[in-house]
């Protein structure tokens, strides 16, 4: 009996702390496993580092330095040839500050981030409502709001100016005003509408300390068509995750379909209002393409904004030696982009929990 237990005993001890394979190598200790792990993110993550630095990074710097220097298409500014450095020190962002042409586009591009959020906004929350509460007709809603956004801006650019053709024959916005009898000036106290030019003379909104002409307005729309599909998803995919409890319990305490949207849709979409939101005052922001194929910008500069006002400084005429003013009116731009997209970028990082 005192053998078999001590025999037990000494078989029920602490087992040895070698190598568990056997094969006589100690294991690694978690300074050598963290390193490893270091060195593994490392690699997975220089490729993109290498692409972001190439495409992204390096051009945002070059475009920052030219800003300094006069150039045009004609006599480029290169950073390793210095036969082309023409220092202009920050003459160029004081022309752009002074430029009445600058202030014109900024102002056109505020009507942009004030209108064209909130039609986005507006327009793909009512297309989301739509798709979840009426179930039969969900695949038709889905494809009208989301199939514009299949193509791009440019071509729905063109597809809208077919709309705003001011031959009755082409244009479908004219066609249907005939029909209704509603060609003509509209004088409705500060807004003048001139029905038929909607892409050249269509009057102005006068707000007494300046005028908000109306070509925007219809570029807007015609872009807010194309951009609303982006919300449309991001508002289902938030109202997916609606408790189906709760809108019963809304439903059982007698609320209608706009009390069901004020007081349960809406604050279950806050989150998701903030991105659509904010990634449309982004894309108001640099806007370009649309604005291109619509008006260029006209007539004259009533519709020029910022996105469109560096090309036509240094593309529209070869021989312009504006190309650094404007480089300085991207700079600009990006620095608005940033203290813009800011808020929202530190919204999203993790916050500590106070102890």
């Amino acid at each position: 009996m005192i053998t078999s237990a001590k025999t037990r005993s000494s078989t029920s001890g602490p087992r040895p702390t070698g190598n568990p394979r056997g094969d006589g190598r100690k294991p690694a200790s978690p300074r050598t496993t963290r390193k490893r792990g270091g060195l593994t993110g490392y690699a997975f993550v220089t490729p993109l580092l290498v692409v972001f630095t190439l495409f992204y990074l390096w051009p945002a710097v070059q475009s920052l330095i030219s800003s300094f220097f006069t150039w045009g298409l004609l006599r480029p500014w290169n950073v390793f040839d210095r036969s082309t450095w023409h220092f202009a020190g920050i003459s160029n962002y004081q022309r752009t500050l002074s430029d009445p042409d600058f202030w014109h586009a900024g102002a056109n591009s505020l009507l942009w981030l004030i209108l064209f959020p909130a039609l986005v906004t507006g327009i793909s929350l009512v297309g989301a409502v739509a798709i979840w509460h009426t179930r039969r007709w969900s695949v038709l809603y889905r494809t009208v709001f989301v199939l514009p956004m299949t193509i791009s801006l440019a071509a729905a650019g063109v597809i809208w100016s077919f709309v705003y053709n001011p031959d009755a024959h082409i244009g479908v916005l004219n066609a249907v005003l005939n029909a209704l009898h509603l060609q003509g000036e509209l004088n409705w106290g500060p807004l003048h509408l001139k029905t038929g030019q909607w892409l050249a003379d269509a009057g102005a909104l006068d707000l007494g300390f300046g005028q908000i002409h109306l070509v925007n307005v219809f570029v807007i729309v015609a872009a807010a068509w194309a951009f609303a599909g982006y919300g449309v998803i991001t508002f289902s995919a938030g109202l997916s995750s609606l408790p189906q409890e709760l809108v019963d319990s809304a439903r059982v305490d007698g609320c209608g379909t706009l009390q069901m949207v004020r007081h349960v849709i809406v604050p279950h979409l806050r989150q998701p209002m903030r991105i659509v939101f904010v990634v449309s005052v982004i894309f108001a922001l640099r806007t370009f393409d649309i604005v291109y194929v619509m008006t260029s910008g006209g007539p004259g500069t009533d519709s020029t904004v910022l996105g469109l006002l560096p090309w036509q400084q240094a593309f529209a005429y070869l021989t312009s030696p504006q190309a650094g003013q404007a480089a300085a009116v991207a700079v600009l731009m990006s620095a608005a982009l940033i203290a813009l997209g800011f808020p929202y970028l530190k919204s999203m990082l993790p916050r500590k929990e106070s102890r």
